[in-house]
């Protein structure tokens, strides 16, 4: 797939609609979701989750046409005080990534502790050929919602 055939967007947009699509979903299957009035503290939603209240943080997949020609979707946060620019999110302030990928209209919901020591995770749909590097794979079937 090339990324010729997608809208350009620029990532505060496409970041709002995978946040529409996704509390989009939790509202047709009537799951309680709630937005923070603030982005203050990390978390995007509150969503009941496996019975209990969980705070979520939207990641959407964009598409990396480069060598990995897969949608890529970072799982840390800008932070200007270390050498990286990159810090990982913690467990005071999300329980959960909730995923979304536009294009193949998908949703996961991938618990933090799944997510420990990566930055950032490629996913490879139906469409695109299919090498992974084993280390680097991950089991996105076992965390799809939609």
């Amino acid at each position: 797939m090339s990324g010729s055939n997608r809208p350009e967007l620029d990532q505060s947009h496409t970041g709002a609609k995978g946040e529409s699509f996704f509390a989009n979903h939790f509202i047709e299957q009537r799951i309680y979701i709630a937005q923070p009035l603030y982005d203050l503290w990390g978390s995007d939603f509150v969503v009941e989750w496996e019975g209990d209240l969980r705070r979520v943080n939207v990641k959407t997949m964009i598409w990396d046409g480069g060598k990995n020609k897969g949608y890529k979707v970072n799982t840390s946060r800008t932070c200007k005080s270390n050498e990286s620019g990159r810090r990982l999110y913690s467990d005071t302030e999300i329980s959960y990534f909730g995923v979304v990928n536009l294009y193949y209209k998908r949703i996961w919901m991938l618990p933090l502790e799944a997510t420990t020591r990566r930055t950032g995770l490629l996913y490879k749909g139906p469409m695109e050929k299919r090498h992974f590097i084993t280390k680097r794979a991950f089991d996105w079937d076992r965390y799809r919602i939609k």
